[in-house]
């Protein structure tokens, strides 16, 4: 592990305690761990982490954690990406990536051959994502690249993090602005394979599971590469269970009925912008999305039906392309698209209420949509109040009924008046409400029409729901944890995992003992938010959705009161009046410690 502080411009190895593995064996739990010993001590730390699995040739071990303070919520947030990113860092020679304090000029990490080096990045600074991206390719050769761009230099609360130069850092958070506030422009990562190539305590092993996690997938009517309805016709494929039944953000979320929802689904999506399909390492699946412009001028990846849902149907723009264009533009600005466009979509409906003029949105305006998107990256005009994020627009135009956000962040993806388990996910995830689709799709009912093996009805019963929500909780931080692409739950689970890591590490992890790291896990989230001054009382959804009934439609008259469903959850938990209990407290606390950085 490296620990650079970028007060002293110094970088150090630094050696974990192995116990602290024992309880956090990576990803997501391991940056968490490090980040609640870092509070406090460091300025803005960030933590970028991988796991055992990955390079290890375990199936879909391949994503990066990277975990922080958020500037847009002030809870704990984690971004989780895919790509090629993971396994570059560990082929560079670390298993993970700690940075405190701000320089006061801008640089770029180099990280190859065991080393970091921190270079100077004035000629890359004020350049978009894109351009930084190609601009290190050509210095350093085949370098994979997390870059930012005039989002996070000035610091918009949902600046976000590029992945080689077409997809976004996984959250939207603010990962962005936490390293333009640290003058950070970029990290390369140089991955020759001379460092941390991961070699299985038992390969044998490990290659048996992941051949009967291989033959799986191509069993999945989801996964399979040629058949599969997530492999070919990628995330956007969730439009043709979520548009009939009429749970789709539409308008601000003022009508989950969208008429035209075949417009935007991933069979259209194949029929026109689709040029090609892209895979993450060790991925047999491949269903990221390669796209481009027919009238308009775009090369880009996705958009992801995330992307289709918030600058698309959300914004009431019915057009692939034009989402496609608008995603473009966000990963070179450096902004979250999916929060960018909920933002959007939260300011169109002010304007209608307010009749904003030539400042304002009307629905749908896909020129007036870009110029925003601009305006907002370099903090001009309206696009200054825009960039300080949904709670912030909301109160300064005196619009709070507007609000779709919990926790300062805004609900993607589905209307949780219809989608209760999707209220009760976005309520209680320690992060506010950020939760991705698909990787809680099994706790989506209308997923069932997709083949999806989900785990609760229309009945949405509070016990059924609040149990489902906790399990999958659970399943998502173990994965997370070993940098597994959620996914792979469509194919693999704890018992798959827990071999996994047992083969890899050679340290036996049974089922039991990964559950319940997921669990300290989540219990030291909570706690950070506690910490930090997130109560309980933030676990809701706001007036929007539990206030104002659906309008018209098969739901017509449904509103997502879920506080039966959280007191369950609560209870499940043990957690009480939302708070982790001083035992369990104190046993998180104590394991933590194990991961401290001298």
């Amino acid at each position: 592990m490296a620990l650079v502080n970028l007060n002293k411009l110094r970088i150090e190895a630094v050696d974990l305690d192995p116990e602290a593995l024992e309880y956090f064996p990576g990803g997501r739990a391991l940056g968490v761990a490090l980040l609640y010993n870092l509070l406090g001590r460091y300025d803005s730390p960030l933590v970028l982490a991988t796991s055992p699995l990955v390079g290890s040739g375990f199936v879909m071990a391949n994503r990066l954690t990277i975990v922080f303070k958020s500037p847009l919520t002030g809870t704990i947030a984690w971004a989780n990406t895919g790509g090629y990113v993971s396994p570059a860092l560990k082929k560079a020679g670390f298993d993970a990536l700690v940075i405190v304090g701000r320089s006061r000029e801008p640089h770029y990490l180099l990280i190859e051959d065991g080393s970091v080096d921190l270079l100077p990045a004035e000629d890359l600074w004020g350049l978009d994502a894109v351009e930084v991206a190609l601009m290190l390719r050509r210095r350093h050769g085949d370098v994979r690249v997390l870059s930012i761009g005039p989002a996070g230099e000035r610091g918009v609360s949902y600046a976000t993090v590029i992945n080689d130069t077409g997809r976004s850092s996984g959250v939207r958070h603010g990962a962005g602005a936490v390293m333009g506030l640290k003058r950070l422009k970029a990290i390369a990562l140089k991955a020759k394979g001379v460092g941390s190539k991961a070699k299985p305590s038992d390969r044998s092993t490990l290659l048996r599971i992941s051949r009967e996690i291989a033959s799986r997938i191509m069993a999945s009517s989801l996964l399979n590469r040629e058949k599969g309805l997530l492999a070919v016709y990628g995330t956007p494929v969730a439009m043709e269970a979520l548009g009939p039944a009429e749970a789709v953000p539409h308008l601000n979320y003022r009508n989950p009925v969208l008429e035209r929802w075949e417009a935007l689904s991933g069979r259209i999506m194949s029929k026109t912008i689709l040029a090609g399909r892209l895979t993450c390492s060790s991925c047999p699946v491949a269903c990221r999305r390669d796209t481009v412009g027919v009238s308009l001028s775009f090369r880009t990846e996705g958009p992801d039906y995330a992307q289709i849902s918030s600058l698309g149907s959300n914004t009431g723009l019915i057009s692939l392309e034009g989402v496609g264009y608008l995603t473009s533009l966000s990963y070179r600005l450096g902004l979250d698209p999916i929060e960018a466009g909920n933002i959007l979509a939260m300011y169109a409906e002010i304007t209608e209420l307010e009749d904003l003029g030539r400042e304002g949105l009307v629905w749908g305006d896909l020129e007036a949509m870009e110029k925003l998107l601009v305006s907002t990256a370099y903090r001009r005009g309206v696009g200054d109040l825009l960039a300080g994020g949904a709670r912030v627009v909301a109160e300064k135009l005196k619009r709070p009924e507007v609000r779709t956000d919990v926790k300062g962040v805004t609900i993607q993806n589905a209307d949780p008046r219809v989608e209760k388990a999707w209220g009760v996910i976005n309520s209680v995830e320690a992060f506010g409400g950020a939760a991705h689709i698909w990787v809680y799709g099994g706790i989506v009912a209308s997923f069932k029409t997709l083949g999806v093996n989900v785990a609760v009805d229309w009945s949405f019963n509070p016990e059924t729901t609040a149990k489902a929500v906790y399990e999958h909780q659970l399943l998502v931080a173990a994965a997370d944890t070993l940098q597994v692409c959620a996914f792979s739950q469509y194919a693999a689970g704890w018992r798959d995992y827990a071999r996994a890591l047992s083969a890899v590490t050679g340290v036996k992890w049974s089922v039991e003992k990964l559950r319940g790291a997921a669990e300290t896990l989540l219990d030291l989230e909570r706690l950070l938010n506690q910490q930090l001054g997130i109560e309980p009382t933030e676990d809701v959804l706001p007036p929007k959705f539990t206030e104002n009934p659906v309008p018209k439609g098969k739901h017509k008259g449904e509103t997502a009161d879920v506080s039966s469903h959280i007191e369950e959850y609560y209870s499940l938990r043990n957690l009480k009046n939302g708070k982790i209990g001083s035992e369990r407290m104190r046993e998180a606390t104590s394991k933590a410690k194990a991961a401290r950085i001298a």
